[in-house]
């Protein structure tokens, strides 16, 4: 495919450079006008564009006719299918296990086989590359965007699941280490905010980039950015999608990586905010970036595409810069796969729906639960459960909202009794509960990235004031026992997710084992 380069135009060739998302269900104006008019050449997947795994079957399909129809080169289909808390295609298909739940399940092979189904079934769906495994080790309990997204705060178990997972992603689809060089020890959202970890080089090192090198050496396909200032590996206060310090000084030349450098979404605030989605897409292609990410305004995207061109015709960065950076996604796209435009959903469906699959991933989710402090529940009569609503922490996660827990726990066990609050409770709601907690004799409350919501720790000091028999069950971060010394009997199910729910109703009925191990530390 790289004899096509000499062939292509300048807007064609920048086109190739760039990924592109848009809102629709079905292939739209804004997305004919991006690929035909504006070359672009790759294709980013949320939530909102998908249906059912039919329709996203169709969707791609039709995407790569047009690709074909324009340039003959075909889409990179991208999606952040990590598991977990971060999973976009909800219904009929797996909803696989997240990184932290596959570290918890303490087999590494789950990790292996995870990464392998879940690269068949996108395979199967027309997406050629994922933007995942997170590789960033979350050694920051009040982390407010990673938490869960992470295998572990040990950069060796993020390494060695990380990578299993990236072995059995890449015999089908091209996977993506994410966030480079780390994004776990922040305690803010470079969606929100422009973080700044500033650790010297060896600790660097022996920490957050260990899992990134064992992954180029394993032979990893892609690598994203992170919108982060450090300090020691970036200049004048960049984050290191711009800086070419670390993209090109230390990815490429310093740890040798040969593949796919590509942004985190540029219209993040911390990019944003600070240089603009168009000029930063430019300076993040002259630091060695290979596809820049713009994930929602048509605009922003027709005016970087016609930025980088007006700076390539004006002399600004020379021609030949671009052809470097196209050179690699030319090579990417040549030894993947390449769409059969002539396939039928019926010839994949088997894949896309397996049972087999799905049982693989609820078993994991239930061979993760950990029973990290005190007792396992046995269940009291005069018990009340207490739920948290779940709500979407960062611009990331897309999963909340598609059922409670309370509503499972209803149908399953009508016996005992319910209360629903907040994902934050104020002081009013945590009164209210706590007189009710009064008068049941076991609690169990259910948390959700209690580190960021201190509501919730609230709560459950409130209601252990009152109460002997308290259990507290972690339905995301794990990080409740910093954050109080009242918690006597602490579960983790590491994720809200539809195979959480139903490996909590398990446990409330005393079916689940708990033999999970936690992969991060409590002390």
């Amino acid at each position: 495919m790289n004899d096509i380069r000499m062939n292509l135009s300048l807007e064609e060739k920048i086109g190739q450079l760039f990924v592109f998302g848009f809102d629709a269900t079905e292939v739209d104006d804004h997305a004919i006008e991006l690929i035909r008019k504006h070359k672009v050449g790759n294709v980013i997947l949320f939530t909102r564009n998908v249906e059912s795994p039919a329709q996203l079957f169709k969707l791609n399909q039709n995407l790569q006719k047009l690709a074909h129809e324009t340039t003959g080169i075909p889409l990179f289909i991208t999606i952040d299918q990590e598991g977990g808390m971060v999973t976009r295609i909800h219904k009929g298909a797996t909803f696989f296990p997240g990184a932290m739940t596959l570290a918890a399940s303490n087999n590494i092979d789950n990790a292996l086989r995870a990464g392998r189904h879940m690269g068949e079934e996108l395979e199967a769906l027309g997406i050629n590359m994922n933007l995942a495994p997170v590789l960033d080790v979350n050694n920051n309990p009040k982390n407010p965007v990673i938490g869960v997204r992470s295998f572990s705060d040990d950069p060796g178990t993020v390494s060695d699941y990380g990578n299993a997972f990236i072995k059995g992603m890449s015999e089908r689809v091209l996977a993506t280490a994410k966030h480079f060089p780390g994004h776990g020890d922040t305690h803010v959202d470079s969606h929100l905010a422009l973080p700044k970890v500033d650790y010297p080089m060896d600790r660097l090192e022996t920490i957050e980039l260990r899992p990134f090198k064992d992954a180029i050496n394993a032979g990893v396909g892609a690598i994203m950015s992170a919108h982060i200032d450090f300090p020691a590996i970036t200049e004048d206060g960049l984050p290191t999608t711009l800086s070419k310090k670390c993209m090109t000084g230390l990815l490429r030349e310093t740890l040798g990586f040969e593949g796919l450098i590509v942004t985190d979404g540029m219209q993040m605030k911390a990019i944003q905010d600070n240089y603009g989605t168009v000029e930063a897409s430019l300076m993040a292609i002259e630091a060695g970036v290979n596809m820049v990410f713009i994930c929602h305004a048509r605009d922003l995207q027709i005016e970087a595409v016609a930025h980088v061109k007006k700076a390539v015709e004006k002399g600004l960065i020379a021609e030949s810069l671009i052809d470097e950076r196209l050179n690699r996604v030319l090579k990417a796209k040549a030894n993947m796969a390449q769409p059969d435009l002539e396939r039928t959903y019926e010839m994949v469906k088997a894949t896309v729906e397996s049972k087999t699959t799905k049982d693989f991933a609820y078993n994991v989710v239930r061979d993760a639960a950990t029973l990290v402090k005190g007792d396992k529940l046995a269940l009291k009569d005069n018990a009340l459960f207490i739920g948290i609503a779940p709500e979407a922490t960062t611009i990331a996660d897309e999963t909340d909202g598609e059922k409670t827990a309370i509503e499972a726990i209803r149908n399953a066990l009508p016996a005992l009794s319910t209360r629903t609050v907040a994902t934050n409770p104020d002081a009013d709601a945590i009164k209210t509960i706590k007189e009710a907690a009064k008068t049941h004799e076991q609690i169990i409350i259910q948390t959700y990235n209690a580190n960021i919501n201190k509501g919730q720790i609230d709560l459950v000091e409130a209601v252990s004031e009152v109460c002997e028999d308290v259990h507290v069950i972690a339905m995301r971060n794990p990080y409740d026992l910093f954050f109080t010394d009242r918690i006597k009997n602490y579960v983790c199910l590491y994720e809200y997710t539809p195979n959480a729910i139903g490996v909590l109703v398990e446990y409330l009925k005393g079916t689940c084992p708990l033999k999970g191990v936690s992969p991060v530390s409590h002390a």
